[in-house]
């Protein structure tokens, strides 16, 4: 089986072969295989000076990889944790994001940054951002939840000019591809940058997801399915900037419903964003407004807390039984929020 970390493996090590100018560097990353072993092999296959440890210095990682990207190298570099984007505020959000623009194209930017969302760690090294740095012009976002798209958007990633920031969720790194027969190609492939892609038909509301979530979605509309007689149709976004929403448009238009969860806090979440897209783009469609479903808008618990924290199948179920779709026999208990809602919806108090 190749594991997540493997595919994304298998995508880094391909274009080690034929890009002499690529380096990769960052925290750990040339000790023990990196900090997650998606770098496990790479350390006897390169030398030193392609793949190195760096300084613990976030602002020195990201501003060096500028540089080193500008001067007509082509770079991999990592944050270990999420939340440590702060600490390179600058380099990322005005300098990656914005030279190639500011030189009309004469300067690239062949910058992947790969960046690394946390759990079981607690406040300051569990948090998800992707919805910051979507809100930044000039830089792609991507963040695959399978090991098929993790090495086809890696080499999707790799092979153009614009920087990329590279989520991954640290819950996946040992998964197994599901949903693509035979797993991940041996060979050379890239995934269509911008499309989502479609993880489970159905015609009786839609469920996007980000990241992680995607396989808490999928356990809700197994329960949708076999408690309620409802068929879901889940989409994986896979890509937060470009990301083409025509597709989940004409699944919306069909289905009238939709709900969208990601690891995010719900307040300023981008799925907001796609939210308000979906409405615009389907309002004679919908047979009830867009709901949004992430994390509590609080400080990340420890990992012992963190099922009251992220979202969990529960949480979309309360979210269809209270705003889209009554559940028959359904209590919504895990969010009060949605409970109060529902209560509100049957009449209650």
């Amino acid at each position: 089986m190749v594991a997540f970390r493997d595919a994304l493996f298998e995508a880094l090590a391909h274009r080690f072969t034929v890009d002499p100018t690529l380096i990769a560097y960052g925290e750990e990353n040339r000790d023990w295989g990196g900090a997650f072993a998606v770098y496990r092999g790479l350390t006897e296959l390169l030398p030193y000076h392609r793949l190195f440890n760096s300084p613990i210095s976030e602002a020195a990682i990201a501003g060096s990889a500028v540089g080193y990207a500008m001067s007509g190298g082509r770079v991999v570099v990592e944050l270990m944790y999420c939340d440590f984007i702060g600490r390179a505020g600058d380099e990322i959000l005005n300098q990656m994001a914005k030279w190639q623009a500011m030189s009309a194209g004469v300067l690239r930017l062949p910058l992947v940054m790969r960046v690394s969302v946390g759990n079981r760690y607690g406040a300051q090294h569990s948090q998800d951002w992707s919805s910051l740095l979507a809100h930044i012009p000039g830089l792609k976002v991507y963040f695959p939840a399978t090991p098929y798209d993790a090495k086809g958007m890696m080499n999707r990633a790799l092979q153009g000019t614009d920087p990329v920031v590279f989520f991954e969720s640290q819950r996946l790194y040992d998964y197994g591809e599901e949903f693509v027969a035979g797993g991940v190609p041996e060979g050379y492939y890239e995934v269509e940058e911008g499309q989502p892609v479609l993880r489970r038909e159905g015609g009786d509301l839609t469920i996007v997801t980000i990241g992680a979530t995607l396989y808490r979605a999928l356990e809700a509309a197994d329960e949708l399915r076999d408690a309620h007689g409802l068929a879901a149709e889940v989409f994986d976004a896979r890509f937060l900037n470009p990301l083409d929403l025509e597709p989940i448009a004409a699944s919306v238009r069909k289905t009238g419903r939709v709900v969208l969860a990601s690891d995010a806090c719900d307040r300023g979440s981008f799925l907001h964003t796609v939210a308000s897209n979906l409405t615009r783009l389907c309002f004679e469609d919908l047979d009830a407004p867009p709901v949004v479903v992430g994390a509590r808008n609080w400080i990340t618990p420890g990992a012992e807390m963190e099922q009251s924290f992220f979202p969990q199948k529960e949480w979309i179920l309360d979210a269809i039984h209270a705003e889209l779709l009554p559940l028959a026999g359904h209590a919504s208990s895990t969010d009060p929020t949605r409970g109060e809602l529902a209560a509100r919806a049957r009449g209650g108090n």
